[in-house]
């Protein structure tokens, strides 16, 4: 029985996997889909198992294939509305071992036979295809296993810092991504946050990605040593680094530090657009924006530090410039009301993100930050 990705969380996935398993299912649970191994469609895809709606929405890839799983009955309306948010197939608790695999087995006959298809339709153009020079196939390896390496250089995905919750999703136009986020805790007091936009997307974009990597790092020994206080003057330092290394690339930056003893947050910006968004507790919003030059361009670039109140229940918002182009309207004024109104109306960063995703156009490379500060229990 071949084995069934389910996305869950940990605490949320156990009687699900139970289920699974008793149908002699073997299962790993993932918290998101990127933490799922993808290939080239001709080596199969992979089967995702979803319990929500906004779970498929995460499963875009094509060698995913996506099935909801429904822990109640399952209703006409829930399956069109999996359907039509990309599920293979439908699957319900009710369902038992004997049912899970038939539909498993029909579910893979099925997949088999889109492939089998593909790749009929692809031996027409076989001596088009033999063409392709080794240097390309080279390439592309390349990429696939740059991809493994910047994936593995984000930061957990719902890290709970001093009651903190931080979370990052980021999507490439192409396979590499020019976008980067990180968040650390700086000495025993402070938690560091930023979301950095490398001017472009592809390979090139992707390389100073590693070196972002390493600045986060480096800031961490670095911070509370005189000039080196503020995230005013951490931007000013990653500037300086930048232009020292002689990249022409520039980089938008967000970059935030939160004192956890008063639950202020401090930030600065370099070029960063769109404003990030503080949500507080009683659906207001605050956008947070500053005029500022790039990283790596200007030498005597100066980044100002503002602060403000972090309450209990809030969520910090933090975007790529590729939001813009998830969103109606061809004015930027425009775009930037429709953001905050998608922030209010779904208070759950992963729910801001699936719905941003379904009007994804992959021009641009795409990134979220959400910093969420917890209610204590």
């Amino acid at each position: 029985m071949p084995a069934i990705y389910v996305l869950a969380t940990a605490s949320t996935s156990g009687r699900l996997t139970r289920h699974l398993k008793r149908a002699g299912f073997l299962c790993e649970v993932v918290e998101t889909a990127q933490q799922i191994p993808v290939h080239d469609e001709r080596a199969g895809a992979a089967t995702v198992l979803c319990s929500t709606i906004g779970d498929l929405l995460e499963c875009h890839h094509p060698s995913l294939t996506p099935v909801y799983y429904c822990e109640s009955e399952l209703s006409v309306e829930a399956m069109l509305q999996a359907l039509a948010n990309g599920a293979a197939d439908c699957w319900a608790a009710s369902m038992s071992a004997e049912q899970l695999r038939e539909r498993a087995d029909a579910l893979l006959n099925r997949v088999e036979q889109k492939l089998a298809a593909g790749l009929h339709a692809e031996g027409d153009d076989q001596q088009a295809a033999a063409r392709l020079s080794t240097l390309e196939q080279e390439l592309q390896e390349d990429q696939r296993a740059g991809q493994s390496i910047q994936l593995g250089m984000l930061p957990k995905q719902n890290k709970v810092m001093a009651g903190y919750r931080f979370s990052r999703w980021v999507q490439p136009s192409l396979i590499l991504s020019g976008d980067f986020i990180d968040y650390f805790p700086l000495q025993d007091r402070y938690l560091a946050c930023f979301l950095a936009d490398v001017a472009g997307h592809g390979a090139s974009s992707a390389l100073l990605t590693v070196m972002l990597k390493n600045i986060s790092w480096r800031l961490q020994q670095k911070f509370g040593l005189p000039s080196f206080n503020s995230p005013g003057d951490l931007l000013a330092w990653i500037n300086e680094t930048l232009i020292g290394q002689g990249i022409e690339k520039h980089v938008a930056m967000f970059l935030g530090i939160i004192d956890t003893q008063d639950n202020t947050l401090h930030y600065s910006m370099a070029a960063q657009y769109p404003p990030a968004l503080l949500c507080g507790p009683d659906g207001d919003t605050q956008l947070l924006q500053q005029q500022a030059k790039p990283l790596g361009l200007f030498s005597d670039a100066r980044y100002a530090s503002e602060q403000l109140s972090f309450p209990v229940g809030s969520t910090l918002l933090v975007f790529s410039d590729g939001v813009m182009d998830c969103l109606p309207s061809d004015q930027f004024a425009d775009k930037e009301a429709a953001l905050v109104a998608l922030s209010q109306s779904l208070p759950e960063p992963l729910k801001i993100w699936s719905r941003l995703c379904e009007s994804l156009k992959n021009l641009d490379d795409l990134s979220l930050l959400a910093v969420q500060r917890e209610r204590s229990a």
